[in-house]
């Protein structure tokens, strides 16, 4: 059971501070498999048949995403309130995930009362406020859900406060299409080091100076680069539990040169490029016309991230050490539900939310615009109907099959990301910097650690 985080984030006025946060190779089983979840595939019925009240009500829901998750999501409410005509749900919906804006509205009291939210921005919220609903007095079917997600990511202070809207995992996505030109590996099946990636992106470069094999900008060489190889590396979390470094300066000033050399060696994109595609890489008109080959992401995103090419996308996992201690394959939730306390009416909006997470119509509907569902009922269901994305599919099975640590809240903290974001814009304009940027990191990470032990 996950303890309540200690985190103390600066609020003014009850706002919060925005942050700037939005591998292993064996084969992958038969896709047509079941996922990893709690044994038995009965779901209950729904909380209630009709919610407890027959007065009209009304509901916020927010969400982001893009057109296709506003769409089928709008049709599920649709669909809900063609069974409960006494309910309506105005949809509140983005374009992308804005966590000061969501904190700023459950500060002011002026949120929705049904929200979406990203998993490393729960232990701040958590210990900044009692801003939501405990979910367990609403008889949802937590055995129908993955044990662990349930733990590690919607359990807090031994309470249940949000529920996991679907599956999601680090991979690579690889243009098959234009890395067959180079005769470069790719897939699930694909055994290759931290090593091995410079010298295939060295390659690509190589060969078409025009090419860049990895599309990345700073925040995901953070999330996608030195968060994995450091773990790799240590076997323990970035931070642990108790506010205590997981790693030492020789582990970030390795992670740190290693970045650098992706952009020093032409294997990243240049850094002046990347970011100005910053949180948004895959919108880059070069990684839609093929002149970027690859970049790291999550399975949920798969499908949207590659739709505007027409080339033949392929998940991959992680480069690996060869003595690595952990995967460093994070399998967590794609979003969170929660329902607000300022809600008027929160057992209609816990009906609304068992409906959208458990209800196999709905299920379908949704199909994979937040991940692989991670109730099994609907998992199977899906399956069935054959509505999910098959990549999104075996990348996720594959990060369930070979998953190391999840990813605590003290490691995604958002002042610590942010000072490891620095370090590598640092880095990436300059490489003769890397012990500095390093010794610089450091005592910064130990300043705000210190501050929250």
């Amino acid at each position: 059971m996950k303890k309540m985080n200690k985190m103390v984030c600066i609020m003014l006025s009850g706002i919060m501070l925005a942050s700037t946060m939005s591998g292993c190779t064996t084969g992958t089983k038969e896709t047509t498999a079941a996922f990893e979840t709690k044994e038995g595939d009965t779901r209950k019925e729904s909380v209630s048949e009709t919610p407890a009240t027959e007065e009209p009500v009304t509901l916020r829901f927010a969400w982001w995403g893009n057109d296709a998750r506003h769409e089928k999501t709008i049709k599920v409410i649709e669909m809900y309130q063609d069974k409960h005509p006494n309910v309506t749900i105005e949809p509140e919906y983005r374009g992308k995930s804005e966590r000061e804006k969501v904190a700023t509205e459950l500060g002011s009291g002026t949120s929705a009362d049904i929200v979406q939210l990203n998993p490393p921005w729960m232990g701040d919220f958590v210990s900044n406020g009692d801003f939501f609903v405990d979910l367990g007095q609403y008889g949802f079917d937590i055995e129908g859900f993955d044990k662990k997600l349930i733990e590690n990511y919607c359990t807090y202070n031994g309470t249940l406060i949000t529920l996991p809207s679907g599956l999601n995992a680090r991979c690579y996505i690889m243009n098959k299409t234009k890395l067959d030109g180079f005769d470069i590996p790719s897939g699930l099946d694909t055994t290759w080091t931290w090593d091995d990636l410079i010298t295939i992106g060295r390659t690509v470069h190589d060969k078409n100076p025009e090419m860049y094999f990895l599309n990345i900008d700073k925040s995901d060489m953070v999330e996608f680069v030195m968060r994995p190889y450091i773990i790799q590396q240590t076997g323990k979390f970035l931070i642990d539990d108790n506010f205590n470094l997981g790693f030492t300066r020789e582990n970030l000033v390795d992670a740190l040169g290693y970045a650098a050399s992706l952009y020093t060696e032409g294997v990243a994109v240049p850094a002046a490029e990347g970011n100005t595609f910053l949180n948004a890489t895959w919108t880059n008109p070069d990684w839609i016309n093929g002149k970027l080959t690859s970049r790291l992401s999550w399975t949920s995103l798969i499908a949207s991230e590659t739709s505007d090419s027409e080339d033949t996308f392929v998940p991959t996992g992680l480069p690996m050490h060869r003595d690595a201690k952990d995967t460093s394959i994070v399998v967590k939730p794609s979003q969170l539900y929660a329902i607000v306390k300022t809600c008027e009416h929160p057992e209609v909006a816990a009906d609304f939310l068992n409906f959208l997470l458990t209800d196999e119509e709905a299920g379908k509907e949704l199909g994979d615009c937040r991940g692989v569902p991670p109730y099994k009922a609907v998992q199977d269901a899906c399956m069935q109907a054959g509505v999910l994305n098959e990549s999104v599919i075996i990348a996720t099975q594959y990060a369930q099959e070979n998953a190391g640590l999840y990813e605590n809240t003290a490691s995604t903290n958002a002042e610590i990301t942010a000072v490891l974001i620095d370090a590598v814009e640092v880095v990436s304009y300059d490489s003769t910097k890397v012990e500095t940027a390093a010794d610089q990191a450091m005592t910064l990470i130990e300043d705000i650690l210190s501050t929250l032990r």
